[in-house]
């Protein structure tokens, strides 16, 4: 071979051994994002999102100098990795200093979203010098890049908006509950099913398969989930509208709220036959409970009226629950 096309090799062979290094480097540093900083007042995520743009404008300086393989001068090819490198670096940098102060919602959503682009960026490296020829998949692995800061742009500005998104997801699930035990006793469920699945069908409950002692039981049940939804719906609505700002009395309050879900959604399993009274009961019992902790959390939060009148009336929901479970 001539001297150019064995010096073109070597410049491949080279480029691959510096961007080994970056992937490498990239892997050890983004263990950084698992500990946060705690800078006073936090990095706004405006300058996260700033500094996840340059990597991304950085990533599309990959995808041209490496587009024709990894045969570029090596010059070119250092000093293009060396600056996506440090783009990756500083964007982890600013990430760090953006947590620790926001809470631990707003903080794991940005961790998150963090490690997916820097293993974005590692691939894209790793892809981009591969080998001497084109690489098939970079565009691909190009786009998978861009998708993630795309992601991190979506995020949620602070931590008070971190937790509100995360209270409305928990509000979705209680009321999907609600409303499924809403149906019982109307025949919704017989006009439901999949008739090109007999098996999925088979699995359905329809108002025949219910006693009428059974039937009350669950009217009893879907009374109390329609209150649930109520009480969740009347103090988390001022959270989101931004009314509120202690994050920890918040954080407490979304962790009862995700109890609070999982022991109605218990509840809301229960009503199906065959039921067990005691296990409802106690269910229900265990909702009530951290719906208390919830309004206590949500008043300690601040800017949010009325957290003790919503857990009053839930208290009268579940009260008529237990007398109506009382009379099994």
């Amino acid at each position: 071979p001539s001297t150019t096309e064995s010096n073109m090799g070597s410049a491949a062979e080279t480029n691959k051994d510096k961007a080994a290094a970056v992937v490498s480097a990239i892997a050890s540093q983004s263990a950084a994002l698992d500990e946060p900083l705690e800078v006073p007042g936090g990095t706004p995520l405006g300058q996260v999102c700033d500094a996840a743009a340059a990597v991304e404008f950085g990533a599309a300086k990959i995808q041209m100098i490496f587009a024709d393989g990894a045969d570029v001068p090596e010059d070119a090819a250092g000093s293009a990795l060396e600056a996506f490198h440090m783009n990756v670096i500083t964007f982890i940098a600013y990430c760090q200093s953006a947590m620790g102060t926001q809470g631990k919602t707003f903080d794991a959503g940005l961790k998150d979203a963090a490690k997916v682009l820097c293993k974005s960026a590692g691939r894209l490296v790793a892809t981009a010098t591969e080998s001497a020829e084109p690489s098939g998949s970079l565009r691909a692995v190009l786009g998978e890049c861009w998708d993630a800061v795309k992601d991190i742009k979506k995020l949620p500005k602070d931590g008070r908006v971190a937790i509100s998104k995360a209270l409305m997801r928990s509000a979705t699930f209680i009321k999907d509950t609600s409303t499924e035990l809403s149906e019982l006793g109307e025949g919704a469920q017989d006009e439901g099913g999949n008739p090109e699945d007999p098996d999925e069908d088979d699995l359905r409950f329809h108002d025949e398969d219910f006693t009428a002692e059974e039937m009350r039981v669950a009217r009893a049940c879907a009374e109390f989930a329609s209150a649930s939804f109520e009480f969740v719906r009347k103090i988390v609505a001022p959270i989101v509208r931004g009314s509120a700002s202690d994050i920890d009395a918040l954080e407490r309050a979304l962790d009862s709220s995700k109890k609070f879900q999982v022991r109605l959604e218990d509840v809301g399993a229960g009503v199906y036959p065959p039921q067990d009274g005691g296990a409802l009961i106690e269910d229900a019992t265990k909702a009530m409970e951290e719906g208390r902790t919830m309004g206590k959390e949500i008043a300690e939060a601040g800017g949010v009226e009325g957290a003790e009148e919503a857990v009053a009336e839930l208290e009268g929901a579940f009260n008529k629950l237990r007398d109506a479970l009382g009379e099994k």
